[in-house]
Formats: structure tokens, C-alpha cells, sequence
């Protein structure tokens, strides 16, 4: 039980370090690193120990199996979340996985589940809506398609705890964790190098200790853990971890990262809660089982949490600066969307407006015209939006603002690079856009804005 509750607290870290990484590298070159980094730690530990490598074609078909469903997968698409929604809904969206678990458990083991189980599925499917955002005004399609991504990787990671409990039963922890992890990493190596080539690195200090820290100790020493809690408790019980985590993770992520608290937090995670304690039909006394059942010391554990209170420590007192469009309370961070295949068509001025990815754009068809620039007073077309993003420049749009606040956002324009812009169709008050990235802010934000104006001009301006 002390290792599963450990488990739970590195896990819940895990989302605000990815969250800063993938500030510096692409969503599959984090994930790539991550897993490389971990698997050089455990082939260090079963090396020193004598741990001889499997031989049998079996347990290397699981390990196969395990490495794509439970890593290289799962992993980029949190790295790819994080992009989308912050590290506290990812956090939340995480306890999705024991009910995936438990279903899978039914089909695959054979595991009856009871009425009682079946309603618990319902709620949590609630409770993830909840959570997620479905028909929230402010949710954007991206930060929808981001939590899809997170439930994508919790259905995962049931897999790999069926496959583990089923299959990998009879193999050091530490050897199946980091063959697991190797293989992962060798899959995403290629995709990782084309990825990076396209979009390059933006390594500071702060986000290169964060990925250390995630690949060593989240990663290479926490999936180690996690194999020993999956043949200590089972692969059902094993899957509660997911109770601890978004306690860690919605904390981790408010308190350091400043990100925004919402009240569909609290009520998706408890409504998710709820169906997890319905669905493993948890109760006072399986809870004292597992209590009482192997506690053992946690050897090994204070120089990989002091590691882990290193990076966290920085990160709370110095902040990662170049990361700040994602660190207001009052903004959500900043989300890169997908490129639309149409970006290179150029339309009329009285042509039809097409059908874009999200509104407002950030790439597609746009107008073959002069741009505007600088403090507009009429709503732009969304051709002409993109078409402002497609020259460079950064694109502010606001809706019913007091009027102190249109002045803020106002001096923000300039007649190179930022067009300030009223937009009465916004789903929020303010939203930032650049060439396929997107910042969502409930109020104005000035530093905020600043941030990602000087982030993103300057990009957006070197492709063109």
C-alpha cells in the first residue's frame, strides 16, 4: 500500500513536469525521452543486480505488447493533451483509467461485473463530461479533443495493467519495466527526430531538469514501482492509484503553475471518484486489506523525491518565464492546434467563407488581400483573421469589455506584428491567435498576452 501511495505521488507530478517539457520539445519527443532516460536508470539497477534478460518468445511478445499500449502511446498522448488542457484537468481525466480497467477485467478476465459496478461505469462517464467540459461555453474544440486524448490514454494504460497481471507475472519488476520502456522508446525515436526537425528545440534550464527529473524518476523509477504494485495488489487494485493522482496533480498544477481552478474540476473528479469506489466495490474492509498487506519500506525513495522536490522547488520560486502563456490563473494555457490541409488556398474577398477546424481559425483559406493592421474597430471575416496570422502577426479579439479593460487590450496593438480586434462570436471574452496556436483568457491578462505575443510573432514570422 506505502508503494502504491508513492506511486501516486510521483504520477501526479508527472503532468506539471510533461507541462513544462513540452514547452521545449514536441509532445513524441518528450514522450521519446522520458522513456529512454527511464530504461537507462532500471538497466542500470538489473544490470548491478545480475538480472539475466528473458528468453522465452512469449514474455517478449507481452513486453512487445506492453511497451506500445502502456508507454509509447499513452505517453505522447499526454505529452499531446498537455498542449491542450492544463496539467490539472489531465490530472483529473487520469482516474478515468480503473474503470477502464475494470471493463477490460470483464471482457478479457472474465471479471463479473455487478449492477452496482455497472452504474458506477455510468457515473464515471458522467463525470469525465463533467470534468472535460462537453458543453461548457468556454471549451474550445482542441481543449476538447485534448481530454478525448487523456481518456485515449487511460483506456491504454487498463490494457497494459491486464496484459501485466495476466502475462508479465513471472519477470523482475525492474527488467520488465525497463525492456517496456526501451522498446517504447525505440518506437518513437523516428518520430521524434521528424518532429523536432520540423519544429526544433526550446530548451531553458528549468524545462531540461524537468525532463530529467520526468524520465528518471517519473518514469524510470516510478514504472518499476508500478510493476511491483501490480504483483503486490493485482492489476484492479493496482489501478487506485488513480485516487491519489489528481489530489497531486490538480494541487501541483494551481499552485505552481497558477493554472485556473474550475468548479467542473471538483465535480468531474468526484463524480469519477465515486464510480471507481462503485466499479472495484471498495469498502472499509478491502481498504484495511490492503493496508495491511505488504507495507515494507520504501527503500531507495528519498534521493528520487529530492530530485523531484528539486525541479518543483525552481519551477515554484523562478517560474519558467518563456512558458508564461500558460501560467495565469485567468488564462488557459496556450494550445497548439492542427495545421488545416487547406492553408494554401487564397480566396477572393467576396468568395464564400469555407468551414474552418476551430473557431477562431488558426490556419486554413484565407483572403488574397492586403492585411490590416494595428487597432481595428470593426470584426474581421475569419479569412481575414487568418490571413493576419498567415503575415506573422499575432491577432487579439475581445468581447463585452468594460471599458478599462478595451483599453488594456487596446495598447496592446501595434502597426507591425499585434492586430487588436472586437469579435461579438468569441466563446470567451479574450482569445489570442497566432499561425496554428490559440490563448483562451476569461478576462485580461495583459502580462499574459504579452507572453504570447512575444512568443509567437517571432515564430510565426521566421516560417514565412
Amino acid at each position: 500500500m506505502r508503494r502504491l501511495v508513492l506511486l501516486g505521488f510521483l504520477w501526479g507530478w508527472s503532468f506539471l513536469l510533461i507541462t513544462v517539457a513540452t514547452r521545449a520539445l514536441t509532445p513524441v519527443t518528450v514522450a521519446a525521452v522520458r522513456t529512454l532516460l527511464g530504461a537507462a536508470v532500471l538497466f542500470a539497477v538489473v544490470r548491478a543486480r545480475g538480472v539475466a534478460l528473458p528468453r522465452d518468445r512469449d514474455t517478449w511478445r507481452a513486453l512487445a505488447i506492453v511497451s506500445v499500449i502502456g508507454a509509447a502511446v499513452p505517453l505522447t498522448l499526454l505529452s499531446w493533451s498537455s498542449e491542450r488542457i492544463t496539467s490539472a484537468l489531465i490530472a483529473v481525466l487520469n482516474t478515468s483509467t480503473p474503470l477502464f480497467t475494470a471493463v477490460l477485467a470483464a471482457v478479457f478476465l472474465r471479471e463479473r461485473l455487478a449492477p452496482g459496478q455497472l452504474v458506477g461505469l455510468a457515473i464515471g462517464i458522467v463525470g469525465v463530461s463533467v470534468a472535460v467540459g462537453v458543453g461548457a461555453d468556454d471549451l474550445a474544440g482542441a481543449s476538447l479533443t485534448g481530454g478525448l486524448a487523456v481518456c485515449l490514454a487511460g483506456l491504454c494504460y487498463a490494457g497494459s495493467f491486464i496484459t501485466m497481471g495476466r502475462r508479465l507475472g513471472g519477470i523482475s519488476a525492474d527488467m520488465a519495466a525497463g525492456l517496456q520502456l526501451a522498446l517504447a522508446g525505440a518506437i518513437l525515436v523516428p518520430f521524434a527526430a521528424v518532429s523536432t526537425a520540423i519544429d526544433g528545440v526550446h530548451l531553458t534550464p528549468w524545462r531540461l531538469i524537468s525532463l530529467v527529473v520526468l524520465g528518471i524518476v517519473n518514469t524510470g523509477w516510478a514504472w518499476s514501482l508500478n510493476f511491483r504494485v501490480v504483483a503486490d495488489l493485482g492489476a484492479t487494485r493496482a489501478s487506485l492509484v488513480g485516487y491519489l493522482i489528481p489530489l497531486v496533480g490538480v494541487t501541483a498544477g494551481v499552485v505552481v503553475l497558477g493554472e485556473p481552478f474550475r468548479a467542473q474540476l471538483l465535480i468531474g473528479g468526484a463524480l469519477i471518484l465515486l464510480a471507481v469506489t462503485l466499479v472495484n466495490q471498495i469498502g472499509p474492509t478491502q481498504v484495511a486489506a490492503l493496508v495491511r498487506r505488504r507495507p515494507g519500506p520504501i527503500s531507495g525513495a528519498a534521493p528520487a523525491l529530492a530530485m523531484v522536490a528539486l525541479a518543483l522547488t525552481g519551477l515554484t520560486a523562478c517560474g519558467d518565464s518563456s512558458a508564461a502563456d500558460s501560467t495565469a490563473g485567468r488564462c488557459q494555457p496556450a494550445v497548439r492546434e492542427r495545421l488545416d490541409a487547406a492553408s494554401g488556398v487564397h480566396l477572393l474577398p467576396n468568395a464564400a467563407e469555407p468551414t474552418y477546424l476551430t473557431d477562431p481559425p488558426t490556419s486554413g483559406p484565407h483572403l488574397s488581400a492586403p492585411r490590416p493592421t494595428g487597432l481595428l474597430s470593426e470584426p474581421l471575416s475569419r479569412p481575414a483573421q487568418v490571413n493576419v496570422l498567415e503575415g506573422g502577426a499575432v491577432l487579439i479579439q475581445y468581447r463585452s469589455l468594460d471599458p478599462a479593460d478595451r483599453q488594456l487590450v487596446d495598447a496592446l496593438a501595434t502597426d507591425t506584428g499585434v492586430v487588436v480586434a472586437p469579435n461579438p462570436d468569441l466563446a470567451s471574452p479574450v482569445v489570442a491567435t497566432a499561425w496554428t496556436w490559440k490563448q483562451s483568457c476569461d478576462s485580461v491578462d495583459v502580462a499574459t498576452l504579452q507572453a504570447f505575443i512575444d512568443a509567437h510573432v517571432a515564430v510565426v514570422s521566421a516560417n514565412h
